[in-house]
């Protein structure tokens, strides 16, 4: 423990520098809007071969994306197995991995992890790096649309209510951690010091269990998923994209505060 409080101490002195994508008011109303101590939910196990299904949707969706993840899977840029890493996308190498967990999750992280190829190999980029605080909303808006399939085909009712209500529930833990860190940065910028006598140690070993970007910087990092999900939800919602290149521009354009707003009722995005 000594170690970690150690390591969380001399992260806080680097963090408090960064500059937060996003207002500490909108933060902290992100964090009243998630406050709602969500439970995990267990996913059922019945898709024989989620990836199947996963092609299928993107062929309905967009058949030049479909080609482009058989193609990545055949060339080995898209690697899917068994294993019990996280799935992620390493930009450095342009691949993607996939990691299958056996239950119905699957659906939604092949759907949202291919997004996150045919986001980086499209032509052009359709979420530029120079944007990189929007680069989960386009897997996001991805996995909404596959709800939308789904919900037409009259499949899975109970696999998108769970997908949706795991999203809020790993996003309450996120936001949860972004508030604590947010309070030892405001802490160590007021006194120039950090009080070890008086840390929370669940909530110091919940932040130091994030793996980050550093270059981005921890709160940045995290708040990218929350502020993807009511993005995304918002997008779909409303029939905005015509154009999947136009995500990101409509992003930028868009007010948050007005979109939260919108949502403040609906818990589960």
């Amino acid at each position: 423990m000594k170690q970690e409080l150690e390591i969380l101490i001399e992260k806080i002195k680097i963090e408090s520098r960064f500059h937060k994508f996003l207002t500490e008011d909108f933060i902290y109303q992100l964090i009243d809007f998630a406050s709602n101590d969500t439970k995990k939910k267990k996913y059922s196990n019945d898709i024989i071969n989620p990836l199947a299904m996963a092609l299928l949707f993107y062929k309905s969706y967009n058949t030049l994306y479909y080609k482009m993840i058989l193609e990545a899977i055949k060339d080995k840029k898209i690697v899917i197995s068994h294993s019990k890493k996280k799935a992620f996308m390493d930009t450095k190498e342009n691949q993607t991995f996939i990691n299958l967990q056996g239950n119905d999750s699957d659906l939604f992280v092949i759907v949202h992890e291919c997004a996150h190829f045919i986001d980086r190999n499209s032509n052009p980029i359709i979420t530029p790096n120079q944007y990189h605080f929007l680069c989960e909303v386009f897997s996001f808006y991805i996995e909404k649309k596959l709800e939308l399939w789904l919900n037409s085909r009259n499949e899975l009712h109970e696999l998108v209510q769970t997908r949706k209500n795991n999203r809020m529930y790993f996003e309450e833990k996120m936001l949860k951690a972004i508030e604590y860190e947010l309070f030892l940065e405001k802490q160590y910028k007021e006194t120039g010091q950090i009080d070890r006598n008086n840390l929370d140690s669940k909530k110091v070993k919940i932040i130091t269990s994030y793996d980050y970007d550093s270059h981005i910087g921890f709160v940045n990092y995290l708040l990218r998923y929350p502020c993807a999900n009511i993005l995304s939800s918002y997008l779909v919602d409303n029939s905005i994209i015509n154009n999947d290149y136009d995500i990101v521009k409509v992003c930028l354009n868009t007010n948050l505060y007005h979109v939260l707003e919108k949502y403040k009722t609906k818990k589960l995005l």
